[in-house]
């Protein structure tokens, strides 16, 4: 009677279980290859790529603090399913899927009950975060299946106190490791759970943590040789409350999820949580126990090791995300006693708004998207470059080189740290004498300097023929000095200041309409002393002269005045004035002077104080 009870309770698990695993399998998968992939996959990517001696070579010069183990793992998948975006991120797909099985059978081992196994099933498929990291070519969601399958297979040889369970612990511990350092925070608290929660079984836990020290031996050589310098790139660690709140909201909405449904989701998963523990803590200490301790030690370590280092990330705690998803399942339980019952549905409702905000966020909105659109962008340039042209991006990204696989060349400028500025414009000199076009992909981030340095020099020493924006991403093309000035209104204006204009590009170079806007391309000469910095005007006058628009800057924008300019160099400058939407139809005349800011006095240009640069026609 008692073994067909257990078969029954067995059977409806899984009659449970299934639909819901088909449905966050099917989560998991939709949309994986949407987003471009994010810096840290490209570097993943890169990695992986090398052979396996230039790899740990790579992982110990450059003191990565990843192990080895997941570009291992990563290079084993590419060599046989290759390195599209849907295959990266599918390796981190499967490990990341098996937490659902896992936490449905944790929670039907600690209920008995299937439908709690069920539920847990069912908010691990469909809870953001847990997608989020599973569409991650990062081993941040391998870590979180770890979290979860190590305590399980030490819980199990807990309870059973078997030689096998104890094995498999250590080993599960030992790979557990070696994927993740985060993984050294969860050792110490098992072994302060077992002494407190199963003093007798503390000989069995101490074997195991020998054991596993033994086979770690060299992975605990890679850690401290990595982790013991390293500064972080993350946060440092923030005020306990912010630092709980900011763990709360991703935990519960993953970073996509904001605003009020956000706040709404934490709240009733607060709820949910709350009642699961204080009915755990009453019912089955141990249980309550274990499941916080492995929610809050990842947490709370993560948050004192970054006292003194850039390492806060929701990322890194990753371990502790299962038990915090399955507390929330046990809410069920938790509020089965409340009366009326109506009221046990009302934190249900509010997850679930939250979680709907997220999902839509994630699945369909571009601005929510993991990572910049580089995949776009590349295939865009792919399409505009010609023989010729080069290439230039200023941040070692390695997603750039795993989209552009292209014939023009490219390059990186500064393609070193620290970078020293007379080499970068030796090099932006010599790139400029050779390449009718230049397009540059400015990533300005306060760890790779310089790159500013690079933009600056080409806005003022070559024409800036467009700028694309790709989401926070510009792309821009630039044509240097030798072809810019053959493809300009060629001008001979001498101002009275000592500065010269050499040439004119006016776009569109065709009729506008209202509202349009009007680009002006300048080169500009010192032929004088030119002690004093004048600004521009360039202005757009009907035939009565009356002014319709306007834009009006010194060359250099202040801060490349011309007394600064060596003889014979020439320096562009760009001018945009948007026409009135309510500018009526004719022709226009575009002029141009220099004038003492200060003084609004003009500089005499021949006998005149303008000089007029062309006219614009505008349609209705």
């Amino acid at each position: 009677m008692k073994a067909e009870r257990i078969r029954s309770s067995v059977l409806g698990f899984w009659t449970w279980a299934v639909p819901f695993l088909l449905l966050g399998w099917a989560l998991h998968l939709f949309h994986i290859a949407g987003p471009s992939l994010r810096g840290d996959e490209g570097f993943s990517w890169m990695v992986a790529r090398m052979d396996v001696g230039a790899i740990l070579r790579f992982i110990w010069e450059a003191r990565e603090p990843h192990s080895p183990l997941p570009f291992l793992w990563m290079k084993i998948w590419m060599m046989g399913a290759g390195d599209s975006e849907f295959t990266l991120r599918f390796h981190s797909v499967f490990a990341t899927f098996l937490i659902l099985p896992l936490a449905g059978v944790w929670l039907y081992w600690i209920t008995r009950k299937p439908l709690m196994g069920a539920m847990g099933i069912a908010l691990v498929g469909i809870h953001p975060y847990i997608i989020w990291l599973a569409q991650d070519a990062r081993p941040y969601g391998t870590l979180a299946f770890w979290g979860l399958f190590q305590s399980m297979i030490l819980w199990r040889a807990l309870r059973a106190n078997r030689l096998q369970g104890w094995i498999a612990y250590g080993l599960a511990s030992a790979l557990a490791l070696y994927y993740h350092y985060a993984m050294l925070f969860v050792l110490p608290l098992q072994g302060m759970l077992t002494l407190l929660l199963w003093r007798h079984r503390w000989r069995g836990w101490m074997l195991s943590a020998i054991a596993i020290g033994i086979v770690w031996a060299p992975g605990a050589v890679f850690a401290y040789h990595a982790l013991a310098p390293y500064r972080g790139t993350a946060l440092q660690a923030p005020p306990p409350a912010d630092a709980a709140a900011q763990v709360l909201r991703v935990f519960t909405v993953g970073w996509t999820g904001d605003g009020w449904p956000a706040r709404l989701a934490v709240g009733g998963a607060l709820i949910l949580a709350g009642s699961a523990v204080f009915r755990l803590l009453r019912r089955s200490r141990k249980t309550g126990i274990w499941m916080l301790g492995h929610l809050s030690v990842p947490i709370l370590a993560t948050w004192l090791a970054s006292q003194g280092r850039a390492v806060f990330a929701p990322h890194y705690m990753a371990a502790g995300l299962p038990f915090w998803i399955t507390l929330i399942a046990l809410g069920r339980w938790g509020l089965s006693a409340l009366r009326p019952s109506w009221l046990q549905v009302i934190p249900w409702w509010m997850l679930a708004v939250g979680f709907a905000q997220s999902l839509w966020h994630h699945y369909a909105l571009p601005q929510y998207a993991k990572s910049p659109p580089v995949r776009e962008l590349v295939s865009f340039l792919r399409q505009k470059v010609a023989p010729g042209d080069h290439i230039l991006i200023t941040f070692p990204d390695p997603v750039f080189p795993y989209y552009y696989r292209g014939d023009i060349p490219w390059s990186m400028l500064p393609a070193t740290q620290p970078f020293h500025p007379e080499e970068v414009r030796e090099r932006l000199k010599e790139l400029a004498q050779r390449h009718p076009r230049i397009w540059l992909l400015p990533v300005h981030l306060p760890s790779w300097p310089g790159s500013e340095e690079v933009e600056r020099w080409l806005v003022r020493h070559a024409d800036l023929l467009e700028v694309y924006p790709f989401g926070v991403l510009r792309l821009m093309a630039f044509r240097p000095l030798p072809w810019a000035l053959q493809e300009m209104q060629r001008q001979e204006a001498r101002w009275a200041d000592g500065v010269e204009l050499l040439g004119v590009r006016v776009e569109p170079n065709h009729p506008s309409h209202p509202g349009g806007l009007l680009r002006i391309s300048t080169a500009w000469r010192r032929w004088g002393a030119a002690p004093q910095e004048h600004s521009v005007f360039a202005h757009l006058v009907d035939e009565e002269g009356r002014l319709v628009a306007q834009d009006d800057h010194p060359v250099g924008r202040g801060e490349y005045p011309p007394w600064m300019w060596e003889p014979d160099e020439v320096v562009f400058e760009r001018f945009e004035l948007r026409l009135p939407v309510e500018i009526p139809p004719g022709r226009y005349r575009l002029r141009m002077g220099r004038y003492n800011w200060e003084t609004l006095i003009r500089v005499p240009v021949g006998d005149q104080d303008f000089i007029e640069i062309g006219t614009v026609e505008v349609l209705p």
